[in-house]
């Protein structure tokens, strides 16, 4: 799931720390670091983008195949219903969806959803330190899951376990990670980035960023 790069409509947050082109450079970097960690683990990807006229944009900043749906839906919740609904009528035996906002969780979390879903759990998901999720994978298709959400609140991951017990879901829980929303954040993101090579492996489009951007912490 992600939005289109574009300056003054991504990462808002960070702003004015740092510019919207500035952002859009960042959350770009973000995006291919994603789709990289992704294709180390599945072969077939999807790519829900919004907005749904910018696809050209996406198809110049990735490099490699993806299949590519707009995402439709009122709030997250439908979209990523709407995605899980697309993925799920490919024939796929578990799908699991991640953002782009939390660049250096491993690779291996999503190798570890997939697994949980084949073997035991009918959800899958991992919680980021503000309350909401970075990865959720589902076995099927659960309509009702994402009912009576306050999406972009701290309570996100909650009210989604409380809808996963009361639909009798079995589920599964990754070991929690941060996310990037804030200027605060991109300072933690900096000093992990720069403490730890494998992390620099694993996000190379980010770690460029941050090093040709490391006087705007000055």
């Amino acid at each position: 799931m992600a939005k289109v790069p574009l300056a003054g409509t991504v990462k808002t947050r960070l702003q004015p720390f740092l510019t919207p082109d500035k952002c859009a450079e960042l959350a770009t970097a973000f995006l291919q670091d994603a789709e990289n960690k992704v294709k180390t683990v599945c072969e077939n990807t999807i790519l829900a983008y919004s907005p749904a006229d910018k696809l050209n944009i996406l198809e110049n900043i990735l490099e490699t195949k993806n299949t590519y749906i707009a995402q439709t839906g009122e709030n997250i919740g439908e979209r990523m219903l709407n995605a899980f609904k697309f993925a799920f009528a490919q024939n796929s035996d578990g799908v699991v969806i991640i953002g782009t906002d939390s660049p250096t969780f491993p690779a291996d979390f999503i190798r570890q959803a997939f697994e949980y879903l084949e073997t035991s759990a009918d959800l899958v998901l991992g919680k980021t330190v503000d309350g909401g999720f970075y990865l959720i994978g589902l076995r099927k298709l659960v309509p009702n899951l994402f009912e009576n959400i306050a999406w972009s609140t701290s309570s996100v991951f909650e009210q989604t376990v409380t809808n996963a017990v009361g639909l009798g879901l079995k589920k599964k829980l990754l070991p929690e990670w941060y996310d990037i929303d804030t200027p605060a954040d991109l300072c933690v993101l900096r000093d992990k980035i720069l403490a730890d090579k494998e992390i620099q492996m694993c996000t190379p489009a980010t770690c460029q960023w941050l090093l040709s951007n490391l006087e705007l912490f000055d």
